[in-house]
Order: C-alpha cells, then sequence, then structure tokens
C-alpha cells in the first residue's frame, strides 16, 4: 500500500503550506491513456490547482467489471502521471477490498483537508447519472463538479428535473469561486474533444490492432500492456 500524503509531498514544492485546492478524477482507468492525462492536466491549468489526484476504483459501483486487474490499472497508472509534477495517484480506494461510494473518498478527503476546495471533475453523461449514486445530495457539501463537455459533440441532454434544481442554484462561470470556498459549486468546462476512450482502447487490443492505438496510449502504459499480455479478449469494463 502506498501513503496518500507521501505521494503527494514528493511533489509538492513546499510541504509546509497547506493545501489550497486540488482537482479529483475517479475511473478505473482500464487502461489509463492520454484523454485523461489531458482532462486532468487541462483542469489543473485552468484553476491553477496544486494538482489534480486520479482516484482508481479497486472495485468499481458504477461500472462493470474491469478488464485488468486491479494491479495491473494502479501499475499502469503511475507509469502515465510519472512525468507530470501536477498529477497525483491517490490510492485511498485501494485499502477497501469492496465497494467505495464516492461520498465515502469525498468525506475521506475532506477529513484530511477540511479547508481546501475540492473540484470532481466529471463528464456530462456520467453527471447526469448523479441521482443514482449513493447519498448523492451530500456530494454538493463536500466538492465542487467540474462537469466537462466536449468541444464539438452533441449537446447534453437535459439533466433529470431533480439534478437540475440541485443544480441551478449552485452554477457558476467564476472559476475563481471554485478555489475560494471548499465546496457547492457547479462549473462547466469545454475541453476539446479526445480520441482515446478505454472503450476503444481494449477493442483495438484484443483485436491485435496495436498500431491503431499507439498515439492513444503514453508509452510507458503500452510497453507494460505488451509486457504483461494484458486486453487479449474482449472485456466490458470501462
Amino acid at each position: 500500500m502506498v501513503h496518500k500524503t507521501l505521494l503527494y509531498e514528493h511533489r509538492h514544492t513546499n510541504p509546509l503550506l497547506p493545501l489550497r485546492a486540488m482537482g479529483l478524477l475517479g475511473g478505473t482507468f482500464d487502461p489509463v491513456h492520454e484523454g485523461h492525462l489531458a482532462i486532468a492536466r487541462a483542469v489543473n491549468a485552468h484553476f491553477g490547482l496544486d494538482h489534480v489526484r486520479l482516484i482508481p476504483a479497486h472495485v468499481p459501483v458504477h461500472r462493470p467489471t474491469p478488464g485488468a486487474d486491479a494491479c495491473h490499472r494502479l501499475a499502469m497508472l503511475r507509469l502515465a502521471v510519472a512525468p507530470h509534477a501536477e498529477l497525483v495517484v491517490d490510492t485511498r480506494e485501494f485499502d477497501s477490498l469492496q465497494q467505495n461510494y464516492t461520498l465515502w473518498t469525498l468525506q475521506s478527503l475532506r477529513a484530511e483537508y477540511p479547508e481546501a476546495s475540492l473540484l470532481w471533475i466529471i463528464g456530462e453523461d456520467a453527471f447526469a447519472q448523479l441521482p443514482t449514486w449513493h447519498r448523492w445530495p451530500e456530494l454538493f457539501d463536500a466538492t465542487h463538479f467540474v462537469i466537462i463537455n466536449r468541444a464539438g459533440e452533441r449537446a447534453p441532454e437535459a439533466l433529470p428535473e431533480v439534478l437540475q434544481a440541485a443544480v441551478l442554484p449552485r452554477l457558476t462561470d467564476d472559476k475563481r469561486a471554485l478555489t475560494s470556498r471548499p465546496a457547492g459549486l457547479v462549473y462547466r468546462l469545454t475541453l476539446p474533444p479526445q480520441p482515446a476512450s478505454s472503450t476503444l482502447v481494449r477493442a483495438a487490443l484484443a483485436a491485435g490492432r496495436v498500431d491503431s492505438i499507439a498515439g492513444l496510449l503514453p508509452a510507458p502504459v503500452l510497453a507494460y500492456i505488451a509486457r504483461h499480455s494484458l486486453y487479449q479478449t474482449t472485456s466490458h469494463g470501462s
């Protein structure tokens, strides 16, 4: 097990200073690809955060069983973030062998960093499913939400009415507001579309079309997949 605080302090220029604001990107990272990294780095730059934490799910709640074992997904994620000082792997969801709800993860972070601004990074489609999440109204007390819109993609469908009611009073276009208070706001950020997706990568690997995805994965991740013969058959993880 890797201690989360050490992971952070190893990259922080002055660990004696308190954390001001951090981004949070959860997922199965099955496998991690350049799209994940691009989104995390773009959010970090846009808001001027201390860093973005990538939080791999050990046992995902809202997704099918991943195609690679947890230990492989974590190893690939560490390889992917190694060149990027602004990205940190947070392993707290690996401390539990059971499903870990997002609320629990946020409560754990909030206990460690009670004054820091937390920005949960999420796609439009996933955000629309928020009312299906465990004790979802309490999430707004623990974090801000940064909803990623992809430039040029179809307009998102209307949010469920109950979610619209929760979002409307929290929606802001002032990015500074998210780093001046700990939680409670919703911000939409439009980014360039990313060609990579874990589903596409897994399908290409299962079909033996490695050349078609060479630019979609960090080179050390692609080498790791080849070395361990991962994703040789089609899987339904995400």
